[in-house]
Parts: structure tokens; C-alpha cells; sequence
């Protein structure tokens, strides 16, 4: 028997959701991001029409696959009653005693409201849950997702799933609050999130200690070719890599089962959780260089939290270092590096010969 959600409680549930459904960024080399899906409309509300059904196309949609999700089926949120959310309309129809049409009608979004609103609700990590990693579902995700998001940790949709994009804003938290960065919700990271506090990404003028601190919490976290450009939905920081265009000494090409970072992907990271800027949304070292950010300098103007590139000329380019400046122990010029598979990001003595950029907001 289906329970009616009071009309607040419906308005609430779909006004969460609005505020969790962001864009993410694309990696270059891969193929335009798709549009946006529209705002979520609440199922009840008089703008949706009394019976959802395939080929709707509208925020209305929108807001039912959020709540698919949230129940546990995996569609893509676009706004497009196609097959596949079809299908998971079925699905949830037969698993809720309901006659399995494929049609949203008042009992449907009655049973879908309630289902999605149980399993958003919040719980303690701590005492409620086990350890979290890739693959796992329900409510203890939805409230990780959610306490994620108020770190800055990813741009995440809070639907339940803990897919790529909540495996690389895991490994976000951890970094910046110097945890092992293995993508695992266990003890040390739920504690974490429980007794950190939440700041604001940067803004205004790049403070370049920030930017160099960014940089460092990503140390011994292993190269890996595509890292850290969004090529699985997620947001800038530690992902699974790709296996196109790789000519690696390391074979088999190790980077599409490996979690890292590139060299771009690891400035990326340092700038965004640094100075809140994403350096040509996910783009690579060529991109990144004709970003609006950078401003061309000559190497005797180099400071730190500059940036380095190398190639063939100043925009066609294969690898970036970020300049840390002069180490107080050694009194060497230093930088932070991806360098290469089989390696970890680290902090290494700068090589000097490349293309030097400023960054500014």
C-alpha cells in the first residue's frame, strides 16, 4: 500500500534535489559534454503532466530519474523519458505492487516520492554503516554525497550510487585532510567528516600557498595517463584514467583500472581546490595554456605557484610542472610533478627550458 507524502515534504524532496543537480566538466580529448538536463519539477506539482510517460521530455522527467536513482536504478539524468528510464519505471512499478506499465501516474508518483524520500534520509556514518567504497548504494551514500558536497570535496548528484564521481571526491576529502587516498569510507575518513569543518572553495586574487598546498596533499598518489579530467563524470581530482592515445612503457596500459592523476590533471586539482579555478574545464596541457587564467611570463619572472609547460612551442605542449619555489632546507628550486606511469606525483627539483605562465583569477 502506497503512503502519500504531505505536499511540503514532496516540495522538499524535489527542491533537494534541484540543489544537488550540477554540470561537470569534460575531458578534452573526448567527446562534447551533453546538455544539461532541465531543472527538476516535483512529480505532483501542476506543471507535470498527471501521466509521465516515454517521450516526455522536460524537468518533470528530470526529477523522476533522480528519483529512480535515489531508489536504486542507474539511468542517466537528462530529462528523457527514453527506454531506459522506461524500463526503470518498470522495474520499480513491479518491485512496489503496482501494475507495470511503463505509465507515472498518481499511484506511481505517490510510491516513487515516498521510496525516494526514505531513501535520501539522513544517517550516521559512523554507526549506521560500513565501510563505503565503489559499488555501494542506498542511503549511507546519499548521505555521504551530501556531506561531500558541503566540503567542495565534487559536484555531486545525490542519488544514492557510489559510482566515479563519489569515488574522486572521496579521495578529495582524504587528500586535504591528510588521510591514505584510497577511495574507502572507513573509520578514519568518517570521523573526519564528522569532525571537520566545512570552507568555501577559494575566490578572489590566487594565493599561491593554497595553490602549492593542493598541489602537496596529492603526493605519492600514482600517475595515471587521463587522470583527473572528468572522463567518467566526475569533477577535477584523483580518477580512473584512460587507455587511448597511451604509449606508456608500462603494457598492459595500466590506466583505465588505475586511480591518479596526469600531469594536467594534478595542476588542475591544485588550482581548483587552491584557488577555485578549473583550468580549461578538464582540458589538456595545450588547452590549459591558452586558458584565460595564464598570463605568458619569461622564466626570470618564475614565482612560486607558476606553472611550467613543455613542448614545441608555448601552446602545443605534453607536460606541465607547478613551481614550488625554493625548498628552506636545501635552498634548491623545487616543483610538484605527474610525471610519468609508474610513478607517483611528487616533489622533485624543477627543470627549467619550458613555457611559464602566471595564473591569476
Amino acid at each position: 500500500m502506497s503512503t502519500l507524502l504531505p505536499t511540503r515534504r514532496r516540495l522538499s524532496l524535489g527542491l533537494a534535489l534541484a540543489a544537488v543537480l550540477t554540470g561537470v566538466g569534460a575531458y578534452a580529448a573526448a567527446a562534447a559534454p551533453a546538455t544539461a538536463a532541465p531543472n527538476p519539477i516535483p512529480l505532483t506539482s501542476p506543471s507535470c503532466p498527471a501521466d509521465l510517460r516515454q517521450g516526455e521530455a522536460d524537468g518533470c522527467v528530470t526529477q523522476l530519474q533522480l528519483e529512480l536513482n535515489l531508489t536504486g536504478a542507474r539511468i542517466t539524468v537528462d530529462g528523457q523519458f527514453g527506454p531506459a528510464t522506461d524500463t526503470a519505471v518498470r522495474n520499480f512499478q513491479a518491485s512496489h505492487a503496482l501494475t507495470a506499465d511503463g505509465i507515472v501516474g498518481p499511484a506511481t508518483k505517490s510510491a516513487l516520492d515516498a521510496a525516494a524520500s526514505a531513501a535520501s534520509g539522513t544517517v550516521d556514518l559512523r554507526t549506521q554503516c560500513g565501510d563505503l567504497r565503489t559499488g555501494a548504494t542506498g542511503p549511507c551514500v546519499s548521505t555521504l554525497q551530501t556531506m561531500l558536497n558541503k566540503f567542495n570535496a565534487g559536484r555531486l548528484t545525490v542519488d544514492g550510487q557510489f559510482g566515479p564521481a563519489t569515488d574522486t571526491a572521496v579521495r578529495n576529502f582524504q587528500a586535504s585532510h591528510g588521510l591514505t587516498i584510497d577511495g574507502v569510507v572507513g573509520t578514519g575518513t568518517k570521523n573526519a567528516l564528522y569532525a571537520s569543518t566545512p570552507t568555501p572553495l577559494p575566490s578572489g586574487p590566487v594565493d599561491p600557498a593554497k595553490v602549492l598546498n593542493a598541489a602537496k596533499s596529492y603526493l605519492g598518489l600514482p600517475y595515471v595517463w587521463g587522470g583527473g579530467h572528468s572522463l567518467h563524470g566526475e569533477g577535477p581530482g584523483p580518477s580512473l584514467g584512460t587507455c587511448d592515445d597511451y604509449h606508456g612503457s608500462t603494457q598492459p596500459c595500466p590506466a583505465d583500472t588505475t586511480v591518479g592523476l596526469d600531469c594536467s590533471g594534478l595542476v588542475r586539482a591544485a588550482f581548483w581546490f587552491g584557488a577555485g579555478i578549473d583550468l580549461a574545464n578538464g582540458g589538456d596541457t595545450s588547452r590549459q595554456t591558452l586558458d584565460r587564467h595564464l598570463t605568458p611570463i619569461a622564466e626570470s619572472q618564475r614565482r612560486p605557484g607558476d606553472v611550467e609547460y613543455f613542448g614545441t612551442d608555448a601552446h602545443t605542449t605534453t607536460h606541465v610542472v607547478l613551481y614550488a619555489g625554493t625548498d628552506p632546507g636545501t635552498g634548491a628550486d623545487m616543483m610538484y610533478e605527474a610525471k610519468e606511469t609508474g610513478t607517483n606525483v611528487h616533489y622533485v627539483g624543477l627543470r627549467t627550458g619550458g613555457y611559464w605562465y602566471h595564473v591569476t583569477a
